[in-house]
Order: C-alpha cells, then sequence, then structure tokens
C-alpha cells in the first residue's frame, strides 16, 4: 500500500513550466526547532493511482520556431517520410547565420571555445571564461547521461551572454519568434542568457541551458518538465577552480554558490507551510517554470533521487527515456519504485524539514531493517555516529514504558581538533538546541496512519532515558547532528533496551 507522506504545510501548489528563474540570493542560515504545527488531514488514499489533476496540461507548449537556418538541399519528391523528419530534426539544430561585421559594429565581442561560440557585450572578465566551462562540462556530461565522447567530438553550439538587450536585437541575434525569459532561454543549437550578478550563478545559467542543449540533441529530448529543469539545476550546481569543473555539487555554504538560492527555496517554501512531496513535483505542468520556486523544488528533487541510494539506479536509468515528455515517464519511475516509495517518501520529508547546505543524502537515508517484539529481558542495539536514523530491530509497544542506556565513546568532528563525544553530547555547540552529538529516539512505523514522521519529533535520551510510545512501532536511533556533519563522524555506541 502507497503511504503518502503529507507535510504539514497547506496550499500544495503545482504550476509548471520551461522558462528560466530568477537568480535568489540566500539570507545567513539560521538554525530553527522543528515544526510544531498543526497538520491537515491526508490527502491520498492507499493505492491511489499516479494521474493528473483534471487541471493540470499534461503535454508541453508548443516550442517557438527556431531561428532561421541554412537552407536544406533540395530533396525528391519521392523521399521516405522517414528522412523528411530525419532531416526537419537535423535543421532543429543548425547553427545560425550570423553576420559577423554588423555584430561586432554594434559592440558585440566574440569569445570561442571548441565546442561553444559566445556573442557578448559584458566587459572582458569572468564572462570570458564561459566556453572553457562548457568545453570542461562536455565530457562530464557525457559520461553521466552515457553518450560517447567521440559522438560529440565536433558539437558546437551557439551562446549570448547579454547586458543591453536592445544591442543583440539590432544585430540580428535574438529572433522575433523568442518568448520572454526572465534570466536564460536554449532552443536547438543556441542558448541565451542575461548577465547575472555574480560570477558563480552566470557559470550556472551557461551549465543549466547547456544541459538542455545536450539533451535535446544528443538523448532526443530532456523528459517532463520536472526531470528537465531538475537535471539542468542539478548538472548546473557547479565548483570551478584552476580550470577544474565539478558537477552536481552539494555546496556546503551559500557563500559557494552566490545568487543561486535553491536550498533557500526550500527552506522558506518549507517554513511558509508550502512544502511540496515527490509526487506532486513529478505533476509540474509546462508553465510552472515560469515562477522560481519550482526550480527550488525541481533541484531537491532530482538531488535526492541522484543521490539516494535506494533511488539512484532507477533514477539515472531515466536517461534512457527523455524522449518522453508525458506523465508516463514518471508513472514508470513510481511504479518500479512502488514497493520503497514509503520509506523514499519518508526520507524526502526528512529533507524537506532539514533542508541545509551539504545536506548528506546517502549518509542521512535512514537505515531500515524488519523488527521484532521487545524479549522480556531486553535487548541491545548499536548505533553508528556516522549515519542518520538507523532502526534497532526491536518493536516497541504503546502505552508501555521502556528505559534506554548507552555506553561508548565516538567522534562528533575529525577536527583539528577531534571531539570526542559521548551519549550525552557536547554542550560546546548545539544542533536544533540539543547539544551536539546526543542521543535521540523516536518510534515509528510506515503503517501508523500519521501525517509527519516521528521521526521529525524524536526524543532526547543522552546516556540514559525513558521513552514511552504513542503506538506500537520499531524503534530508531540516531545521535543530534546535522546532516552536512555526519562525513567526518566516527565510532558507534551501544544502548541497551529493557521494559520499565
Amino acid at each position: 500500500m502507497e503511504n503518502r507522506w503529507i507535510l504539514p504545510l497547506s496550499g500544495l501548489i503545482a504550476l509548471a513550466g520551461c522558462g528560466r528563474g530568477q537568480p535568489v540570493a540566500s539570507p545567513p542560515v539560521k538554525k530553527r526547532p522543528p515544526p510544531a504545527v498543526a497538520v491537515k488531514p491526508a490527502q491520498a488514499e492507499p493505492d491511489k493511482p499516479f494521474v493528473l489533476p483534471p487541471n493540470i496540461v499534461e503535454a508541453a507548449p508548443p516550442a517557438a520556431d527556431p531561428p532561421a537556418a541554412a537552407p536544406l538541399p533540395p530533396r525528391s519528391k519521392e523521399a521516405p517520410l522517414a528522412n523528411l523528419l530525419a532531416e526537419a530534426q537535423a535543421a532543429e539544430f543548425n547553427l545560425p547565420t550570423i553576420d559577423e561585421a554588423r555584430v561586432a559594429s554594434a559592440g558585440i565581442r566574440k569569445v570561442s571555445g571548441k565546442h561553444l561560440t559566445l556573442y557578448t557585450d559584458i566587459p572582458p572578465g569572468e564572462v570570458d571564461e564561459l566556453p572553457a566551462v562548457f568545453d570542461a562540462a562536455v565530457p562530464l556530461w557525457c559520461e553521466y547521461f552515457g553518450v560517447d565522447p567521440a559522438k560529440v567530438a565536433d558539437w558546437r553550439i551557439v551562446g549570448y551572454a547579454i547586458l543591453a538587450k536592445e544591442r543583440f536585437k539590432n544585430a540580428g541575434l535574438i529572433p522575433e519568434n523568442l518568448p520572454g525569459f526572465p534570466a536564460g532561454y536554449s532552443q536547438g543549437s543556441q542558448f541565451w542568457l542575461y548577465d547575472q550578478p555574480s560570477g558563480y550563478y552566470r557559470r550556472h545559467l551557461t551549465l543549466h541551458e547547456g544541459t538542455h542543449c545536450l539533451m535535446n540533441r544528443w538523448l532526443g529530448g530532456a523528459g517532463p518538465p520536472w526531470y528537465m529543469e531538475g537535471l539542468a539545476e542539478l548538472l548546473g550546481t557547479h565548483e570551478w577552480a584552476g580550470g577544474k569543473l565539478n558537477l552536481a555539487i552539494m555546496p556546503r555554504t551559500k557563500e559557494e554558490v552566490p545568487y543561486w538560492g535553491r536550498v533557500k527555496i526550500i527552506k522558506d517554501e518549507a517554513a511558509a507551510d508550502r512544502g511540496l512531496m515527490l509526487n506532486e513535483i513529478m505533476r509540474y505542468d509546462a508553465h510552472a517554470h515560469l515562477r522560481n520556486e519550482p526550480y527550488g523544488w525541481c533541484w531537491g528533487a532530482t538531488a535526492f533521487l541522484d543521490a539516494h541510494p535506494a533511488t539512484q539506479a532507477a533514477f539515472r536509468d531515466l536517461k534512457r527515456e527523455t524522449k518522453d515528455r508525458t506523465i508516463d515517464f514518471s508513472k514508470r519511475f513510481y511504479d518500479r519504485l512502488k514497493p520503497q516509495w514509503q520509506n523514499i517518501s519518508e526520507d524526502w520529508q526528512l529533507f524537506v524539514l532539514h533542508c541545509d547546505y551539504g545536506y548528506d543524502f546517502a549518509r542521512s537515508a535512514t537505515v531500515r531493517k524488519l523488527a521484532e517484539p521487545l524479549p522480556a529481558a531486553g535487548a541491545v542495539a548499536t548505533i553508528s555516529a556516522d549515519r542518520g536514523w538507523q532502526s534497532t530491530g526491536w518493536k516497541l509497544e504503546a502505552g508501555k514504558t521502556y528505559v534506554l542506556t548507552a555506553t561508548g565513546r565516538y567522534q562528533v568532528a575529525a577536527g583539528p581538533p577531534a571531539w570526542p563525544c559521548e551519549a550525552g553530547g557536547i554542550t560546546l555547540r548545539y544542533h536544533e538546541h540539543r547539544p551536539l552529538g546526543m542521543l535521540l529516539a523516536a518510534v515509528a512505523d510506515l503503517e501508523m496512519p500519521v501525517v509527519i514522521t516521528p521521526l521529525n519529533q524524536p526524543q532526547p535520551i543522552g546516556l540514559s532515558g525513558e521513552i514511552t510510545p504513542a503506538a506500537t512501532g520499531t524503534l530508531y536511533l540516531s545521535i543530534n547532528e546535522a546532516s552536512s556533519g555526519l562525513a567526518d563522524n566516527s565510532g558507534s555506541l551501544t544502548v541497551e533496551i529493557r521494559g520499565k
């Protein structure tokens, strides 16, 4: 049975589209306790089919006409339909014919790389490295999508980095049929982007639009809106230093990605009771991305699905289906993961509620195992310090009180200096209003008819404490640590569990 975990967030919005997002500045990160707000009733019944609501547009909008391209050679009237279709598809990716003298006289410079020719009126500086960034991305895109590098060896596209739009219009570099866009737009073998307030975000938009261009040219399509924009966001989020490029990074701080703001979107939307679950994001239609928030949600969904151990393989297999832009694309993905969807949805909910820079999807994935009734004599469980919630394998009964006693030392920071810790935690540093490293407990089961996972409302235990579950379920334990801090932890603790 599907249990669709619904956040206590009203107004789940599902608009959609293929526009481009505005840059979002990120304010200083402030820790806040887990939300304690009224929840709304679940809106999905068990085994509800994965279908679009009636007000959602299933088809993508018609693409704008491509810019004028070199004419195709004459063809025979007897040419097979397949040949005509192939010719039309090839024409979509023809490079534009550009009047170089007219462009230069308009004050527009030309900066060339192996794969990208960039026209810009932005003064020389960081903008001139965009062709090199694009060239560095091509082999990384090929590796991610399984495209033979030899196939794209001669691939070229044209980009326009725009400071003054009228200058480009007067030079004939902005076609009349190009739709309006707030930040970036791609079409065929061209992309356009407006200048941005940070070098990082200018590179991000170049990689975002470049991802669209590569997918459409070499994969035959980019999938439905959530996947198309989510992957462009994921593979646009990058690190560029010393001529070396890394894609699909999880930024550790907002200073690494100025004006990117995707983490901020999720945090702000969740705080405003507008959180979305994965099913809502997958229902985005072709107009959602006229707004900025869907970029944050699509980035979050693809980053989560690409890194979570239960979803990574199935998600990366989707690159074989990118020609399908319909809801069937998402339904097939859901059907493949349906036996695990309850667990996946619970971990997604934890990510939304605790989203922050440096979030470690793999280490934060809940460790689950089948639970047995706790023996009358009690039992013990071993908990690793470098993982999130972990099942003890023991089931506790509703209304009965249990005593938990923890022993052992572990490390909560690699240092220097290293921070040794016991289950009582370290009072020199707090996380979510509790000592860092403190032992936490929660009782949860997917059969429980709850809206918010109990793993989001843990009980502090420390060196010793009691827990009285409101409902029968599996005992989960974790130390109090931010997801971003799990990787440099080491060691474990032993917890004795006995009935009182």
